[in-house]
């Protein structure tokens, strides 16, 4: 029996009108669905897009993976979600792995794909590109991330305030985006504000709960958010400026 078809799919931030049309259609053709569950509430974000998608007819099932500090483990779990996945795979059905944001970046995709392939080298697969959180954001107050020269740093892992690794990041001409800053964000916007930098910060974008503000009292109000970001850039730069809204 041939092998079906693996996908990857990002299905971008979380607002359903941001998933492509290609993600749309494969999602509609497969036979099962996989998602990591959430371990925040019942329901992951994924789930929450794929509920908003009218005419999906997949099976779904989400997979516990760990995030425990030791890799080993983490590698561990995905291979045997991989095992899972090939089962179905070699049964002939077409199967999708969702995510949110796209697939290849920060995500647990790749460390799947990569565990599919070393079992079924010749497996068909095909990965669909989704829109990034901090795109969204970007697009959400309309200030260019990046214009002409200017380098663009996603940060994946929490930076310490007043830490040799902000000074190095920030001394680049550079747009920043910083991920996971949520315990620290406080510090770091104050230690922001007074080296002359200006930050934006986003959580849950595209998702009912979104919130969006430069803000520091605002922003300081808000409980811990762990899909949250701060873009950070040099105050008074001209493409940091946001773009006149109607």
């Amino acid at each position: 029996m041939s092998l079906g078809n693996f996908y990857g799919i990002g299905l971008g931030p979380g607002d359903p009108g941001l998933v492509t049309l290609r993600a749309a259609e494969v999602l509609r053709s497969v036979q099962v669905i996989y998602a990591a569950a959430s371990q925040q509430s019942s329901r992951s974000v994924s789930g929450r897009i794929l509920d908003a998608l009218p005419g999906l007819t997949a099976r779904r099932c989400e997979l516990a993976f760990t995030m425990s500090n030791n890799f080993e483990e983490r590698l561990a779990r995905i291979d045997e979600h991989a095992e899972q996945i090939l089962a179905v795979l070699r049964s002939g059905q077409d199967a999708a792995f969702v995510t949110i944001g796209d697939p290849m970046t920060y995500s647990t995709c790749g460390y799947l794909l990569r565990a599919l392939l070393r079992r079924e080298p010749e497996l068909p697969h095909e990965i669909i590109p989704g829109v990034n959180s901090w795109s969204a954001l970007a697009a959400k107050e309309a200030v260019p991330l990046v214009e002409d020269q200017t380098m663009l740093q996603i940060v994946p892992a929490a930076v310490a305030p007043g830490s040799a690794e902000l000074d190095r990041l920030l001394a680049a001409d550079a747009t920043t985006v910083l991920l996971k800053c949520y315990r620290t964000r406080e510090e770091l916007l104050r230690q922001l504000s007074e080296r002359g930098f200006h930050a934006v910060y986003g959580a849950g974008i595209g998702l009912e709960e979104e919130f969006v503000s430069d803000d520091p009292d605002a922003i300081a109000a808000r409980p811990r958010e762990y899909l949250s970001m701060l873009i950070v850039r040099k105050a008074g730069a001209a493409d940091c400026d946001p773009v006149e809204k109607p």
